[in-house]
């Protein structure tokens, strides 16, 4: 793993086994390592004109940085960018930019090779020194980016295990290995307490599998839990619900040849819930929080979920399955009813839900849809602030009376199969199911995987769990 360390030192003195870092107004694509007169080496980055450097520009530059030193092989790097000369961030304020720092470092310098057989031994960046001291908030801020940054590469570590080794029982054992050590609470429902619960949908996704679901369920009390008499608004929790679809091979509407090979990560939802409420444990936030993780494979066998199947949900109301392969809402149903037996004050679900987002946004932003024009705003600040890109599509009501022409009381997709919204459609399906208070559907599908421009290595990029750690501590 990546070391970061601190040093009062100005970066002109620091040991030559590091290699310096020198930030220019060059152009971005004029970078070079070269040794000086004293045998010292520098890497010479070219960042363009310092006042065009914007916040979202800082983020790809920290990746950048350390895709640059793993390229150069260099084992010890040297930089000093939190007293920075750009501008555009002063906005954002210092602390800002070495939280920023920390998590992007440990971003970019995350790898996933658990299952690489090479012993060759290879360079590696082992360390980043940062220099020229941090003040008492900047360290503070710092120590909190490298938590953040580091149980963003637990929900990657997660979301990368193929799904043979990440079934439902293995996702509960991993958050519960995750949470060993903090105050986090968890609780595992098996099949058989699914169905005494009522949680009939999750039970209808996953029956088909040989490996049987789980419902997850952890607590996190940092405010002390609130009791039946309690009438504190203030100890209300806030809650995140993840789909944890552990593999999706579509059901029996199995999906095509092509579009199944990654479907282990559709329990990226699942996974970055479960790292944020962790995370705000390790953070040691003062608040109460629940994350609730409907964990399944949608499998295809003779016990599998049918299209034309009625399903009582946990809430009560009935759902006809049009389509097998629409079952990440199926099993977000349950947890959103469930949910609301604590009471919350706000509830958010994260879902790698739709291909149509990447239709609708690409591969940059996930999509938020919510009735609620405050959290919504407040969503996409964090967004920008985070780094975890959000942007929302519309949730009106119109697009909820299609869903109900159905034999039961409302259908998983549109009886007609519409093409058309299939994003906003999931949205409109969950909002049968979501709970009174304010709540948003987060549509990770865009972000499930890294794609060049992220500057971070193949795979799972753990968001949105920077986002949902800013909007738990500002909450």
């Amino acid at each position: 793993m990546l070391k970061l360390t601190v040093t009062n030192k100005n970066i002109k003195a620091v040991p030559k086994k590091y290699v310096r870092l020198i930030v220019t107004e060059k152009d971005r694509n004029d970078h070079r390592l070269v040794e000086t007169k004293d045998g010292v080496l520098e890497y010479r980055l070219g960042v363009g004109r310092w006042n065009q450097v914007t916040p979202r520009h800082f983020i790809t530059l920290v990746r950048t940085i350390v895709g640059a030193a793993k390229a150069h092989h260099i084992e010890h790097l040297a930089i000093q960018l939190q007293n920075s000369p750009f501008p555009k961030l002063k906005e954002r304020g210092d602390d800002w930019v070495v939280r920023t720092l920390a998590e992007n470092l440990l971003l970019a310098g995350y790898e996933f090779n658990t299952y690489k057989t090479s012993k060759k031994k290879k360079t590696e960046l082992k360390e980043i020194l940062i220099c020229g001291g941090l003040s008492k908030s900047e360290q503070k801020a710092f120590n909190e980016g490298k938590v953040v940054g580091t149980y963003t590469n637990h929900a990657r570590d997660i979301a990368n295990t193929p799904g043979d080794d990440m079934t439902p029982a293995e996702l509960a054992a991993a958050a519960k290995k995750l949470a060993r050590g903090t105050k986090v609470s968890v609780k595992v429902l098996d099949e058989k307490a699914i169905k005494k619960e009522g949680l009939h949908a999750l039970w209808a996704v996953g029956k088909g599998a040989n490996d049987m679901p789980r419902f997850i369920v952890m607590e996190y009390w940092g405010l002390g839990k609130p009791t039946k008499s309690s009438k504190d608004k203030k100890k209300q929790p806030t809650i995140l619900v993840g789909k944890g679809i552990t593999y999706d091979t579509g059901g029996l509407n199995i999906k095509p040849s092509g579009a199944m090979h990654d479907m282990h990560l559709d329990m990226s939802g699942g996974a970055s819930v479960i790292a944020s409420i962790v995370c705000a444990a390790k953070l040691g936030l003062k608040k109460n929080i629940v994350a609730l993780v409907p964990a399944a494979e949608n499998a295809v066998s003779d016990r599998a979920m049918r299209a034309g199947d009625i399903i009582k949900s946990h809430s009560g109301k009935t759902i006809e399955v049009l389509h097998t392969d629409a079952e990440g809402r199926l099993v977000l149903a349950d947890g959103l009813s469930y949910a609301q037996k604590y009471d919350p004050k706000v509830v958010l679900d994260v879902a790698t839900l739709t291909g149509a987002a990447l239709v609708a946004l690409g591969q940059q932003a996930s999509a938020i849809m919510t009735t609620d024009q405050k959290l919504q705003d407040i969503l996409v600040a964090i967004g920008e602030e985070s780094g975890d890109y959000v942007w929302p599509l519309p949730l009106w009501d119109e697009y909820k009376a299609p869903l109900k022409n159905t034999r039961a009381d409302v259908a998983n997709i549109q009886p007609n199969f519409s093409r058309f919204g299939g994003t906003i459609e999931g949205a409109a399906f969950l909002s049968f199911f979501a709970p009174k208070c304010p709540w948003a559907h987060i549509d990770i599908a865009p972000r499930m995987e890294s794609i060049p421009s992220d500057k971070l290595t193949k795979g799972s990029t753990g968001e949105p769990v920077r986002l949902l750690v800013r909007f738990l501590e500002q909450s």
